[in-house]
Order: structure tokens, then C-alpha cells, then sequence
């Protein structure tokens, strides 16, 4: 604070000395008149105090609350009126007033500021030539002014605002914007907007919104909420350019029927399909959870008649043990994804779960009845057909489990099924599973011997065979055993601990004839890392291989001292056969090999920017690569990021993944991938675009083309205005760049909610 001159100096010590003795005498008056009353209302009220810390503990309460009170000269009495000149401020609870000269009058409690007013309330800064302001009741007004919002940037003026309380202000002929004093892109023009902070809303009259000067949304009447507390009404829509559809143009409105539950009514329109409703109810309280979708059209103008999908998820779990869930899908037709969907997911979606289970957990055992249905989508290529899986209807389970008894770990478990096909092979499958096991653990290493005992029974349908009933019964042990070595290593510059950990694993099954055994859901099982540590090399139930095998691995890892975080993992493993394979599924051709494929794979983080994944699968008797992945990833900087990925196999497929997102100049990015078979000589997918970004708005322009089945694809389009602080206009371009691009990252910050601090002036 720059030097005051002695007379100056003098004057404003002088007017603190009579302010403090009023108060004094005030005080004293109080306790000789009662020595046991409370504090007059006006000590309360205000109480000087030159420290201008704020104490971030304390509650901004208006009531009752201190007031501070700071200026180059103060005149008066605390008792009637105080006036403030020069650099004048007034503080209580979570209001501070500022001004050239304020007027302070204790019977009404209010703030008369001349000269540069300024108000800040929760986390808003009001400016304008005067206010008239109650300090307690938080009303008031103020003429031409201007506010910004420092939680979301926002900034704007009015010819008038009102404060109406703690919870309620008006503005009238206001304007709103996030962009800079410099730039004024885009800004709402209102006649009146009315802000309830209590209901989280806004509501403005005769709105117009304003892009580059040009009016490209006006409404009569608008509301819209504050924060991210849910309010009826109209969705951002959304519209997109497609190949197959047209025109698509989504309006959602939503429905906020109770806190607990919502309802979303969206219809879309296709220009080359019709108009498509769909629905989304939505359930929520503190034991369940449920979702109701359906989507129909009534006539679809290339299809020739109405089709429609259905969905039900539900999810029940009591505290007492008891759960249920259903989940239920359904479309009216195999194509209906191929159709209507607009991404490679939905495309790709083949069998629909039709799944419901009750339940019953406790802490050491649970039981529950299942019932596994499907629907299953084909294709339109006959060469693609999908093979429809086994109906469980239904599926009874029950589990026990024993946790360190005496240093053992058990689990007991009792399974009855019946399976369903249209054409297959239907049955009952019973079973009997034991297993036990007790792990030695200490620093550096690790021995774990286990030990199943299964048995499975099958009543079948004698239609399809004269023995309907077959058994198997199964002993299983296992050994894993590892070590575990440290050493202290550098990383790029940093601290870091290396690990060294070799692995052996052994399994013994003894063999059983199961030719005669239906199969229900067993599979060859996916050769990968884990599955070299299992015993079985099948999944499912029907088929329990034979087993004289040891899997041999060695793991090595480097871990960041400071953060724990891992910097590289290199991991090599092979599995050896000591017998030969005789327990096979019907069409499998034994295995005449003694040992696996060497798998390995590498994972690194080369620094702060570079990253890099490598995986292979290697046959040693042929010395041919059966499956190959390689990638890299390198992000020097925010909103910066180039990949490339190959994969392999040996079966026909080599792939290659481009994707980038990467600054062109200051305001423009290029986004992409390009998913392209190599085998196939087509495109899989293919994302293409453009970002521009300015100080307060966004546009991103984006093309995709993906396969939609194994003969056709689709051409999506995507145009997407953001307006910072304020809404999104156009397709849903950013999600798609989210899910297409690894490491991408959005250019416009998110909206956040106001922390503490923003309420500090």
C-alpha cells in the first residue's frame, strides 16, 4: 500500500480511535445494564477488524456473522451510520462489498456503495457505478452492470440485476458469454433470465443464441439447470449424415418424474428410414436398480414393416443376502443393429442375453437358481454363420467356502442344469466340485499345492442316444511355486526397483474315458499367459483333459520408488506335456506335441511420452509366429498423441491401427484412425476429422466408415459445435474420437463444480 501523508495518516488514526471507543463504550453499556445479556444486535452486527485472512474453516453464514469492515477514511457511528471513502470494503459471512465511498446504515442494515461497486456472493463478482444492497437479507439491486462467474468462466451484463435472498437473482436485458473480453464468438441476448440457485435453474425470456453475430437458436421461453442437478425438459439434440440412414437427427426430452427415477423420450428421425422413439426408464434407490429400453419404428421405409428392440436390466441385492437380477434383451429381427446402430459395437452385437437369477449370499456360502437364454443374430453372409449357444433353464448353484482354516483355503460347490437347444442335444448335468488348498507365503517367494476332487453326472434325452446315463469322476492336484528378487535399478532418471520372479507350475489329472459325454458348453481354451497356469486346457464342464504337464514362466518388472507405478513388465512361458493328449471334443485332432507355443509379451513406459506393447505367440517345432501383436504409443504433450499397432495370425488376419490426434497449428488439430486388413484388402474402420478450437467454442467435423457386416459398411458423418460453459450442438463427435483414438484427449475444459476457494474474493 503506497505511503499516506502525515495529515491523512493522523485523520484516518484518529477516526479508528473514535470507531474503537464507541464500540467500547457501546459494550460496556450493555454489561452495566445487565451483566448477563447476550451481545446487542449491533455488536453483533459489526465488529471491526483491520485483518483482511480469511479463515478457510469457517462457515460463510450471513446471520449473525461478523462484519469486517476496511477503507482510507471511516466516518460515523456504529450505532447509526457509518461512512467509508477510498478503497471502502465491507465483509460478512460469504458477501464482500467494495466501492469508492459506502454508506453503512444500521437500522435498515443496508449498503449504499457510489463509485466502482463491486458485490461478490457466491463465487460471482457483480460490477456496476452503485448498489443498494441489505446485507442480512442479501437484497438489493444494481444498475448497468456487469458479473462474471469464475467457476465456469462465464462473463456478461444487464442493464438491471436484482438480488432477491441468498437463493434468487434477476437480470434484465441480459447477456451471457465464456468467451474473452477480445472475443465475443457466441452470447445469449435475454429479456429477463431469472437464477434460483435453490432449485440449481435458470429461466430466460425471449433468448436468442448468438454465433459470430448470426442468431442460431431463439426460443421464447428457456430453462435450463446451473449444475449438474437433473431438470425436466429438452435435451441438447443431436443430428448426423449416415450412408444407410440419412438424415439423423435425435431431440431427447427428459423427464425427472422423482429423485429415484427419469424417463428419456427420444425421437429419431431418419430421412431414409422413418422416424425411430425410443424410450429409457430409469430406476435407482439404496437396494435396486433397473433400466426399461424400447425402441420402435412403425414402418420402416426400406425394411417394408415395423421393427423394434427391447431391453430390461434389473439389479436387487438386500442387505439381509438376498439378490435377484434380470437381464432381458430383444430385437424384432436379425438386422435391426446392422441397421440402426452407429458404431462398430452395435454392429457387431450376435447373441442377446435373456438372463434372470435369484440369489442368496452370506459371508461363507450363497446359493442361486439362473436362467440362461440368448437370441441370436445371424448374419447376412451364409459363410458367416453364428453358432446359437445352449439354453440354461434353469441353473441351481450351491457354495461353500472356508477361509484359513488352520492355513487351509477350501470351497465346496453343488450344480444342477438343464440345457436347452432347438437342434442339439438337450440334458440334465450334475456336479459335485471339492477343492482345497494351502498356500505358504513369505518374502521372496511362494509354494501353493492344491487339491479338486470333481465328479459330474448327465441324464440325457433317449432320443438322441439309448445310454442316457453317464458319470465321470475326477481327482486334480496342482503345485505353483515361484521366487521373487529385488533390486534397486534406474528408470529414465528416477529411482526404481526391479523384480525378477521365476514361476513353475505343475498339474496332474489321471485319464477318463468321456467320449460318450455330452458337450454342453465346453471349448478349446484360448492358449494365453493366465490359461498357462490353469490345469484344465478346456473351458466349461463337459471335458476335464488329462494332465502331466509343468508350465514354466519368468516375470520381470520395474516399479517406480516414488509412486509404485509400473514402468515395465517382460513376461516369457511355455507349458510341457509329459503324456499325449487322448481326452479330445468331438471333431478335435490330438495334440502331438510336447509342449505349447512360447508366449511372451512386453509392456514399457519409456519415459513420460513413450509407451510400448508387445506380444507374441511362437510355435518352436514349426518357427513360425501363430499370433503377434505391436504397438506403440508417444504423447509428448496435452491433446498430443500418435499410435500404431500391428496384429497377426496366423489364421488370416494382419491388421494394422493408425490413430493420431495432433496440433496442425494453434487452433487446428487432425484426428484419425485408420483400421485397415492387410488380408482382406479392406477397410475395418476408418475415422477421419477436423478441430478448431477458440477461446470459448469448439468445432469438430468427423467422417467414419466401419463394416457393418462381413459384405457391407456404413458412412457416418459428424458435426459438433461446443460452446464453452454453455451447451453442445450436433452429433456426438467427441465420444466417437474417445473410443476410436487412444489418448485422446478433449481440447475444451469440463465444467467443474465450485470448490471452496471460488467463493473467496
Amino acid at each position: 500500500m503506497p505511503r499516506l501523508p502525515l495529515t491523512a495518516l493522523v485523520n484516518r488514526v484518529h477516526s479508528l480511535i473514535l470507531l474503537l471507543l464507541g464500540g467500547c463504550l457501546m459494550l460496556s453499556g450493555t454489561a452495566f445494564a445487565q451483566d448477563t445479556a447476550q451481545p446487542s444486535e449491533n455488536a453483533r452486527r459489526l465488529q471491526l477488524k483491520l485483518e483482511r485472512q480469511l479463515d478457510e474453516n469457517r462457515e460463510a453464514t450471513q446471520m449473525g456473522a461478523p462484519t469486517f469492515v476496511r477503507a482510507r477514511n471511516i466516518e460515523g457511528s456504529v450505532d447509526e451510520r457509518l461512512v467509508l471513502r477510498g478503497e471502502a470494503e465491507i465483509r460478512r459471512g460469504g458477501t464482500v462489498l467494495r466501492g469508492d465511498t459506502i454508506t453503512y446504515t444500521h437500522a435498515t442494515d443496508t449498503v449504499n456503495v457510489e463509485g466502482q461497486a463491486r458485490a461478490f456472493r457466491d463465487g460471482a463478482v457483480f460490477m456496476g457505478p452503485r448498489l443498494e444492497y441489505q446485507v442480512d437479507a442479501q437484497t438489493g439491486k444494481m444498475p448497468d452492470a456487469n458479473f462474471f462467474y469464475a467457476p465456469r468462466s462465464g462473463r456478461g451484463e444487464a442493464t438491471l440485476i436484482e438480488f432477491f435472498g441468498s437463493e434468487r437473482a434477476r437480470m434484465e436485458n441480459a447477456r451471457f458469454t465464456t468467451c474473452g473480453p477480445e472475443d465475443n464468438a457466441w452470447w445469449v441476448q435475454a429479456e429477463r433470465i431469472d437464477f434460483d440457485s435453490l432449485d440449481e435453474t435458470a429461466t430466460a425470456r425471449s433468448a436468442t443464441l448468438f454465433f459470430k453475430g448470426v442468431p442460431i437458436l431463439a426460443s421464447p421461453y428457456l430453462s435450463f439447470p446451473t449444475s449438474d442437478r437433473r431438470k425436466s425438459g429438452f435435451l441438447t439434440p443431436s443430428f448426423g449424415l449416415s450412408s444407410t440412414l440419412g438424415s439423423d437427427i435425435r431431440t431427447p426430452y427428459y423427464f425427472n418424474l422423482a429423485p429415484n427415477y427419469d424417463y428419456t423420450l427420444t425421437p429419431r428421425v431418419m430421412t431414409k428410414r422413418g422416424v425411430l422413439v425410443e424410450n429409457e426408464l430409469r430406476y435407482l434407490d439404496s437396494l435396486q436398480r433397473g433400466t426399461l429400453v424400447y425402441q420402435a419404428i412403425p414402418k420402416d421405409q426400406q425394411f417394408g414393416e415395423s421393427r423394434d428392440f427391447s431391453a430390461l436390466r434389473y439389479e436387487f441385492a438386500s442387505p439381509s443376502g438376498f439378490a435377484a437380477g434380470i437381464n432381458y434383451n430383444r430385437a424384432s429381427d436379425d438386422r435391426y443393429f446392422v441397421d440402426f446402430g452407429t458404431t462398430i459395437v452395435d454392429t457387431s452385437q450376435k447373441v442377446l442375453p435373456q438372463d434372470g437369477y435369484l440369489a442368496y449370499n452370506q459371508p461363507y456360502w450363497n446359493t442361486a437358481v439362473r436362467v440362461t437364454k440368448n437370441q441370436t443374430l445371424q448374419d447376412p453372409d451364409p459363410l458367416q454363420l453364428v453358432a446359437k449357444p445352449y439354453e440354461r433353464v434353469p441353473q441351481v448353484t450351491v457354495n461353500g467356502y472356508v477361509a484359513d482354516w488352520k492355513g487351509f483355503e477350501a470351497t465346496a460347490g453343488l450344480e444342477g442344469t438343464r440345457f436347452q437347444h432347438p437342434t442339439l442335444e438337450p440334458g440334465n448335468r450334475y456336479i459335485a466340485d471339492v477343492r482345497a488348498s494351502y498356500p505358504i507365503l513369505a518374502p521372496g517367494w511362494f509354494i501353493v499345492p492344491r487339491a479338486r476332487l470333481s465328479s459330474t453326472s448327465y441324464d440325457l434325452d433317449p432320443r438322441f442316444r439309448g445310454d442316457t446315463s453317464q458319470t465321470r469322476t475326477l481327482p486334480i492336484a496342482s503345485l505353483d511355486t515361484g521366487l521373487i528378487f529385488e533390486r534397486e535399478v534406474g528408470w529414465f532418471g528416477r529411482a526404481a526397483q526391479q523384480t525378477l520372479e521365476p514361476r513353475l507350475f505343475y498339474a496332474y489329472i489321471p485319464y477318463r474315458d468321456q467320449s460318450n459325454l455330452p458337450n454342453f458348453d465346453s471349448a478349446l481354451a484360448d492358449i494365453n499367459y493366465a490359461q498357462l497356469f490353469n490345469e484344465n486346457i478346456y473351458s466349461g464342464s463337459d471335458r476335464i483333459s488329462e494332465a502331466n504337464q509343468l508350465t514354466a514362466a519368468l516375470t520381470t518388472r520395474i516399479l517406480d520408488n516414488e509412486t509404485g507405478a509400473e514402468r515395465l513388465r517382460a513376461s516369457i512361458g511355455q507349458r510341457y506335456y509329459f503324456t499325449e493328449q487322448r481326452v479330445t471334443l468331438p471333431g478335435e485332432t490330438p495334440r502331438t506335441n510336447k509342449a505349447t507355443d512360447v508366449l511372451a509379451s512386453l509392456s514399457a513406459q519409456l519415459g513420460r511420452s513413450w509407451a510400448i506393447d508387445l506380444a507374441a505367440q511362437y510355435a518352436a517345432e514349426r518357427s513360425e509366429f501363430v499370433r503377434a501383436t505391436a504397438g506403440t504409443r508417444w504423447q509428448p504433450r496435452r491433446a498430443s498423441v500418435l499410435s500404431a499397432y500391428y496384429r497377426y495370425q496366423s489364421n488370416g488376419i494382419r491388421q494394422v491401427d493408425l490413430s493420431a490426434q495432433w496440433p496442425l497449428s494453434k487452433n487446428w488439430y487432425a484426428v484419425g484412425r485408420f483400421n485397415y486388413s492387410l488380408e482382406d484388402k479392406r477397410l475395418i474402420d476408418t475415422v477421419a476429422g477436423l478441430e478448431y478450437q477458440q477461446d470459448c467454442w469448439l468445432l469438430r467435423f468427423v467422417v467414419q466408415r466401419f463394416a457393418t457386416t462381413a459384405l457391407t459398411t456404413t458412412t457416418n458423418f459428424y458435426l459438433q459445435l461446443e460452446l464453452n460453459g454453455l451447451t453442445s450442438v450436433g452429433s456426438s463427435a467427441a465420444n466417437l474420437l474417445q473410443r476410436n483414438i487412444p489418448g485422446y484427449q478433449l481440447l475444451n475444459p469440463v465444467p467443474r463444480e465450485p470448490g471452496r476457494f471460488d467463493y473467496y474474493e
